[in-house]
This record gives structure tokens, C-alpha cells and sequence, in this order.
């Protein structure tokens, strides 16, 4: 059965072999671009994702020294068998080093500059585990070293990668970053010194631009020059006939150069891969995981799921405990420069009532966890008497952790929306390319914001009985998560309704073949007796005629 199954494998790779070579050629006939399929495990939080991948890696015979596959091949039964290497990105280093690399036989970039060492693993043939923020500094001399790799690499992304780079112009002023200081006027200055060019609908940097020349060994605008060594730039906004800011996404490239891409994530129907997708003529196929393994789904199309433990959410209604405040990032900002002020303090009042009720159903200052925008945490410092200390405080993007599993007691003090020139930008381009698929889902995505933070809580264990308090004191929000936990309750109620009524009828189909088995049994037994009954009839007129045929002439 393995070597049936292994055969199987062989084959379906060599399938892929030879589609890959096809594409490469149709692409170097025809200058169309590399059809490409991004395979997505949409399943919930804590049902084994991560351990999925790491099975599906530590399994696969393509991945080990050329040796073992070529001792393999020469048994006659993977004769398809071709050497592959993976590249996996992991959300942290402490992922990638406690986890990740001690489960598999990989390498990981050891000497900085990072992205220069990694191109000598590519190069040596290496299997490799790093992190998404390095795969955000992969360029043209990347996407190369892949193209050139005697192996063909598979990417594998647990979680999704950062799609949307920057906005460069924004008339929002960001808390930081090198493109924080750019202006609309500084995005003008660049169209007018020919620095970025139009090219269709999209900009290029201008190599041969004055500015490019310069040799002074700081250039203002470097950022936004190797900004385009890994992005699409999109110009955004007109005024008087100019563009006035420059949109960055991931360039498709950087994806093209593997042979295949596995992305791990949990709502993605809606997010920003499926815009992306939309955006680049991307195949999107669904699978789940199931028993541990990764199932694809029926004709590889999105199925809802929902996450164990849910049911287990208490969610704090009480309005002592929320406010009518907006508590964006934008509010936060406000309130740190003095304004909000009556707002900050009933804000911290709503949390020392959160806490104190907490605490009255057993959640204590070691088994609570609470985020708000990183940058603000500090408005929200306590000396630990009324609420916990920002010693307790989590990033709100916090992703692929199990270190807070003992907390029962979570707090989620901000209101989530995407980069707003990103999502004018997709609503543009689905006005004008007539395709709603481009519109951005900013509901979704603070939705699957919220989830992942409350799933690194005691929500994920699923030996836990324990509830889990959530205090969302923003209305949004709650209410996001309120409509998404009587939606889950509701499907698992129907799938225990349906399993009962498949019990049902599994009970009455076994009672039914138990009677048919008894009717069975009832006709083989009279069939038997029948039988029984005309053998000892028969031998009875057997032995009749025996005494008959020995009976002498003279007895009568």
C-alpha cells in the first residue's frame, strides 16, 4: 500500500514536472504570464495547521539527499521521482528556532546581511526555514538564485505574508518607517524629476533619472528605489493632472519562482490574498486540515469552518463595562496629544470594571492578556492595583504563539481597519475594472484580527473546559464578534443535529439489517429442520424397506 501510494505521489509530481516546463516555455514563447495556483489550508485556529505543514514536509521523500532519491528511483517504483527542495516563512524567529527547525532537517540564513545569506543556501541547494520579514527584502536577486536552482523550491507560508508594502505620499502621517517622511509633495517632485515613470497602469523607477546618477552616497529617495526591487508600484490620487501618492504591492514574481505555493491562514476567503489574487491572476484552491493531514476540498473551492472552543467565549455585554468610543488608531493618536481626554478616562474606567469582574469569576493578573496599537500601550499603564501592568499586554497582529494558552481573561482594546489609502485604492479598481472581487473587506479582515488574538488565549486548548472572559469595548468590534460566534454556534448546532440524525438513521439501517439478519438466520434454521425432517423420513423408508427386503418368504 505505501509503495502504491508513494507511486502515486511520484506520478502526480511528474504531472506538475511537466506542467511547469510547459508554462516556462509557453512563457518564454509568448511573454504571458506563469499561470499560477496558490494552495490555501483555510482552517481554524488550534486545529493543527503548523502541524500539518510540518508533516506534509517531514514526509515527503523529494525533500531528502539526493542519495536517498536516487536509491528510491533505482527499486523501479518511483521512477517520477524528482529532487525538490521547500522554503518555509514562519511568523517569528523563536517559531522558526524551537519549533520548525528542530522537527526538520533545514537550514536557516545565519550571517547578516540576512538576504545575501540566504542566497547562498539557495545556491547550495539547501532546504531552508526563515521568516516572513525576510521574505519582505526577496527581490530581483532572489526571484534569480530560485530561477537558477538546480531544484525546484516549494514555498510554504504559515500565515500570510505582508501583500500591501507601503503607501508612499499618504497624507496620513504614519508613527514611523523611512516612507513615513514622504509627502505628496515629495511624490510630485519624483514625476517631475523623472525619477518614476508611467508604464501602463502601473510606475517604474527611472535608473536613468538625474537623481539615479547622483553619487552622493545618501539619496532621500533609495527607500522608494528598493521599494521597487520587490513591489508593483501603482499611482493613487490626481491633482491637476498628476498622481499624488504611490501604492506598493508585492510583485508577483516574487511568488512565480517557486513551483509551488502553500499558504496556512483561516478566513481568507475575504482578505487580502483573495484581492491580490484578484489583482494578479492568481487560481486560488482550498484545502483543510483534517485528522492532522491536508485535505484539498471538494473542486478545491472555499468551505466554511469554524473554531473548537468557541462556545466557550464569554463576551462582556455590560455597558459599565464599553464605550461609544472609536478607538482607532487614529483616536488613540488623538488622545495621546491631549485630546479624547474624557474619553481616555472612562475608557480606563470601563477597564478597571472589566478586570474587577474578571477577576470575581477567577481570572487573575497571570491568566489575563490585553492589546490595544503598540504605540499607545503606554496610555493604558496601570500600577497594577486596578488593572494589570502593560507587563501583560500582547501586540494586537500577535500570530503563531501558544505562550498565553493559560489565559482566560482577554481584553482587546482597539478598533482594527486596513491602511485606508489601500482600500480607496482596490474600490477604485473595482470601479473601474467592472470586478467587485478587488473591493477590500474591512469587516473580515478586523474580524480575523480579532480572532487570531483571542485563539493565542485558554480558547485553544481543546482539553479545556475552562471559559474564556472577552472584554472588545469598542461596538464594531464586539458586535463583529458577537454576529461571528452565533453564526458558529448556529453551524455547530446543525452539524450535531445532523450527526444525530445520521446516528438515527445509522441505528435504524443496523436494526434493519439486524432483522434481516434474523429473518436470515430464522429461514436457514426452518430450511434445516425441513431438512432434518425429510432426511429422517427418508431413512425411515429406507430402513422400511430394508426389513421388508430381509424378511424370509416363510415369515408370512
Amino acid at each position: 500500500m505505501e509503495a502504491k501510494n508513494e507511486k502515486q505521489l511520484s506520478d502526480a509530481r511528474r504531472r506538475d514536472g511537466q506542467s511547469t516546463v510547459r508554462q516556462k516555455e509557453a512563457v518564454q514563447n509568448t511573454g504571458a504570464p506563469k499561470k499560477l495556483i496558490f494552495r490555501i489550508v483555510d482552517s481554524p485556529m488550534g486545529i493543527g495547521k503548523s502541524s500539518s505543514l510540518l508533516t506534509q514536509v517531514r514526509y515527503n521523500v523529494a525533500y531528502r539527499e539526493d542519495s536517498f532519491v536516487e536509491s528510491l528511483k533505482r527499486t523501479g517504483f518511483f521512477n517520477f521521482l524528482e529532487h525538490e527542495r521547500f522554503i518555509i516563512f514562519v511568523s517569528t524567529v523563536k517559531e522558526r528556532d524551537e519549533r520548525f527547525l528542530r522537527e526538520l532537517k533545514a537550514k536557516r540564513p545565519e550571517q547578516p546581511p540576512y538576504n545575501q545569506s540566504i542566497l547562498e543556501l539557495i545556491r547550495k541547494g539547501e532546504n531552508i526555514v526563515t521568516t516572513q520579514s525576510l521574505y519582505g527584502f526577496f527581490n530581483e536577486d532572489t526571484i534569480r538564485a530560485f530561477r537558477q536552482s538546480k531544484y525546484p523550491y516549494t514555498a510554504y507560508f504559515d500565515e500570510i505574508p505582508p501583500l500591501f508594502r507601503d503607501v508612499v505620499g499618504s497624507k496620513q502621517k504614519k508613527d514611523g518607517g523611512a516612507i513615513a517622511r514622504f509627502g505628496p509633495a515629495d511624490v510630485l517632485l519624483m514625476q517631475q524629476d523623472g525619477i518614476v515613470t508611467k508604464q501602463g497602469n502601473r510606475l517604474v523607477y527611472n535608473a536613468q533619472s538625474e537623481y539615479d546618477r547622483h553619487s552622493s552616497s545618501h539619496k532621500v529617495f533609495d527607500t522608494v528605489k528598493n521599494l521597487s526591487r520587490n513591489c508593483n508600484l501603482y499611482p493613487y490620487g490626481e491633482k491637476d493632472g498628476r498622481f499624488t501618492s504611490i501604492i506598493a504591492f508585492l510583485k508577483r514574481e516574487l511568488f512565480e519562482c517557486f513551483s509551488r505555493c502553500w499558504f496556512f491562514s483561516y478566513l481568507t476567503k475575504d482578505s487580502m490574498l483573495s484581492r491580490y489574487c484578484a489583482m494578479n491572476h492568481i487560481v486560488m484552491e482550498y484545502y483543510h486540515v483534517e485528522d492532522g493531514l491536508i485535505r484539498r476540498n471538494p473542486d478545491g473551492k472555499y468551505q466554511e469552518s469554524y473554531p473548537r472552543g468557541i462556545e466557550r467565549l464569554v463576551i462582556l455585554e455590560d455597558e459599565r463595562f464599553n464605550t461609544d468610543a472609536s478607538l482607532s488608531k487614529e483616536w488613540f493618536k488623538a488622545a495621546r496629544n491631549g485630546k479624547n481626554g474624557e474619553g481616555l478616562k472612562k475608557l480606563q474606567g470601563c477597564f478597571r470594571s472589566a478586570y474587577t469582574f474578571m477577576k470575581q469569576q477567577g481570572v487573575r493578573s497571570n491568566t489575563f492578556m490585553f492589546t490595544t496599537f503598540t504605540a499607545y500601550k503606554n496610555l493604558l499603564e496601570s500600577d497594577g492595583r486596578h488593572f494589570p501592568t502593560v507587563k501583560h499586554f500582547l501586540p494586537c497582529n500577535a500570530k503563531a504563539t501558544n505562550d498565553y494558552s493559560n489565559c482566560t481573561g482577554v481584553a482587546y482594546l482597539c478598533n482594527r481597519f486596513f491602511d485606508v489609502n489601500c482600500v480607496n485604492f482596490l474600490a477604485q479598481q473595482a470601479k473601474e475594472k467592472n470586478n467587485p472581487q478587488l473591493k477590500f473587506d474591512n469587516d473580515n479582515y478586523a474580524l480575523s484580527e480579532l480572532l487570531q488574538f483571542i485563539w493565542r488565549s485558554n480558547v485553544r486548548v481543546a482539553d479545556s473546559g475552562k471559559p474564556v472572559y472577552v472584554w472588545v469595548p469598542n461596538s464594531r468590534m464586539r458586535r463583529l464578534l458577537r454576529n461571528f460566534q452565533a453564526k458558529a454556534l448556529e453551524h455547530l448546532a446543525r452539524e450535531r443535529e445532523e450527526a444525530a440524525e445520521q446516528q438515527a438513521d445509522d441505528t435504524v439501517a443496523e436494526q434493519e439489517r439486524a432483522l434481516r439478519r434474523a429473518e436470515r438466520r430464522k429461514l436457514r434454521l426452518a430450511e434445516g429442520m425441513a431438512n432434518s425432517v425429510q432426511c429422517r423420513e427418508e431413512s425411515g423408508m429406507e430402513e422400511a424397506a430394508i426389513v421388508e427386503g430381509l424378511r424370509h418368504p416363510n415369515d408370512d
